[in-house]
């Protein structure tokens, strides 16, 4: 193997900005970078993410993501598209395999298609980038500590036991060492495994780009929550609309603007800003490039659960952040794994603001990461 050769997977534009400070740590050498499928609709975010540091990879091989069949289709004929995709993967991992990777990042402990690559790729150092704040919870995960949902990452290949019969769909690949690239380094130390380490960040050499002053205007950062049946639409309004109003009641008296998440139905966020009356200004840009690009740089960021507060708060510490509270009845899928997520917000940056969109209705509380 040959240390100055390295590799990196992501399969989103946070994972590839994180894997672009991966690589700005690392002095000479070369790397490839495997971009595996756009999830959540991230394309455009990742070409600009690309375009902004040309000639940083030797090389960059774009390589379809697992299938999304219907969810009407019948387990037997996704259980088949999975095993070519699987195929896919074992021959993409044979060509690489002739490469002397020194250092292997990969963005999503969770994935099973990365972690494919991850398991056959020889490689001599194997380093796992921040996917946001699922980082701790993979830390608790590998460390046999309790985590909100552990199914996130003991999930096979298949459905179907006669896929599983014919096929065969051994256990996860689970490295038996992984350094943490991560912002979260502080989160990790009460709960790492043994055998793990941590080589902290916080995006240094983004924050080294160029400053622009502070606004007015305050960005409330969308979430996909109703599109992945995370909220119903009606509480996800009522949300971002009291939240709007809560914000007020805070002092922020500055225009709002709404920045939809990338997975959002575009119709129904443009819908949800005009009735909470806020302006709406959708991005191609990753939302960290957005806020690093802006002429003037927002008064303060507002989110309900996105990870863009954390990687907010490490490139300006400065920025305030707000985080509404969720009320009772507004999860009803995933709720222990966006508590968590909240509650690694709340645990990550101890200057976060949060506020009450209804004084009126009890708020959920954070469950342990």
């Amino acid at each position: 193997m040959t240390a100055g050769l390295s590799l990196a997977v992501a399969s989103s534009p946070l994972q590839l900005m994180n894997a672009m400070e991966w690589r700005a740590r690392r002095s000479g050498g070369e790397a490839d970078l495997v971009l595996l499928g756009d999830r959540a609709g991230g394309g455009g975010a990742v070409e600009a993410l690309l375009a902004r540091r040309p000639g940083l990879w030797r090389r960059v091989l774009r390589v379809s993501g697992r299938p999304r069949p219907a969810p009407y289709a019948p387990r037997l004929m996704r259980d088949a598209a999975d095993a070519l995709h699987r195929s896919a993967l074992r021959r993409l991992a044979a060509s690489l395999g002739g490469e002397a990777y020194g250092e292997l990042a990969f963005g999503d402990y969770r994935n099973l298609s990365q972690r494919t690559l991850t398991e056959r790729v020889p490689r001599v150092r194997l380093t796992l980038l921040d996917d946001g704040s699922i980082t701790p919870q993979a830390a608790r995960w590998r460390a046999g500590l309790p985590t909100p949902d552990p199914r996130r990452f003991t999930d096979g290949w298949f459905r179907t036991g006669l896929a599983r019969a014919m096929l065969g769909d051994p256990p996860r690949f689970e490295p038996p060492q992984v350094t943490f690239f991560t912002i979260y380094g502080r989160l990790l130390d009460s709960v790492i495994r043994p055998d793990d380490r941590v080589e902290p960040h916080a995006f240094e050499s983004f924050r080294s780009e160029r400053r622009a002053g502070r606004g007015e205007t305050v960005w409330l950062l969308g979430a996909n929550h109703v599109e992945a049946r995370i909220a119903d639409p009606d509480r996800h309004v009522a949300l971002v609309r009291d939240g709007v109003a809560a914000l007020r009641r805070e002092g922020l008296t500055g225009p709002i603007v709404y920045r939809p998440h990338r997975g959002e139905n575009p119709d129904r966020a443009s819908r949800l800003a005009a009735e909470a009356g806020l302006a709406f200004e959708p991005a191609a840009l990753p939302i960290e490039l957005a806020y690093l690009e802006a002429e003037r740089r927002p008064a303060a960021v507002a989110v309900i659960a996105s990870s863009a507060a954390d990687t907010l708060a490490a490139i300006d510490p400065a920025l305030p952040i707000y985080r509404f509270g969720l009320p009772q009845g507004y999860l009803r899928r995933q709720r222990d794994h966006i508590l968590a997520v909240v509650r690694a917000h709340d645990a990550f940056n101890p200057r976060i603001h949060v506020v009450c969109p209804d004084a009126e209705s009890p708020s959920e509380a954070p469950a342990a990461l």
